[in-house]
C-alpha cells in the first residue's frame, strides 16, 4: 500500500503525528524488508487536457483529419510504446497521454506543433490556465 510523505534534507516529513506513528508501526512490523521511494510527478491537469483537445480541433480544421485519429497518431508516433506481458507473451501497446507529467505533456504538445506546423493556440483564448 502506498504511503505518501515528503522528503527534505533531514529525511522524511510527515503531515501529522499520526502519519509518523503509522510509518513507525509499519517499519516495526516489516523489519528487514526493503522500501522503494518513488517520486510523484504531477500528471497533466484537466485544463491541459482541455487545451490539448482544443488544439487537436484546430489541427483537424487545418488538415481535415479527425481529432481522435490525430490523437492516436500522435501518441503512437511521439510517445514510446508500453510493453506488457500476458500469458507469458510480451506485446506492445501505445502509450497513454493521461499519465504524462505536466512538463512531459508540454514537450509532447511542442512536438505536435513541430510535426504539423500548426501553431499552439493562445492558452487563455483556449480556456487553459496553467496550474
Amino acid at each position: 500500500m502506498p504511503f505518501r510523505t515528503k522528503v527534505d534534507k533531514h529525511g522524511l516529513v510527515f503531515a501529522s503525528m499520526s502519519a509518523a506513528a503509522r510509518w513507525q508501526a509499519w517499519c516495526e512490523a516489516n523489519e528487514g524488508k526493503s522500501v522503494v521511494l518513488e517520486e510523484l510527478k504531477p500528471e497533466r491537469s484537466s485544463s491541459q487536457n482541455k487545451y490539448y483537445w482544443a488544439y487537436l480541433d484546430i489541427i483537424e480544421k487545418e488538415t481535415g483529419n479527425n481529432a481522435h485519429d490525430l490523437h492516436e497518431y500522435f501518441k503512437r508516433t511521439l510517445l514510446p510504446p508500453v510493453f506488457k506481458t500476458v500469458l507469458g507473451k510480451e506485446f506492445k501497446v501505445p502509450a497513454s497521454t493521461t499519465h504524462l507529467s505536466k512538463g512531459d505533456f508540454t514537450v509532447y504538445l511542442e512536438k505536435i506543433c513541430a510535426l504539423t506546423n500548426v501553431p499552439l493556440p493562445d492558452p487563455i483564448a483556449a480556456g487553459y490556465l496553467p496550474s
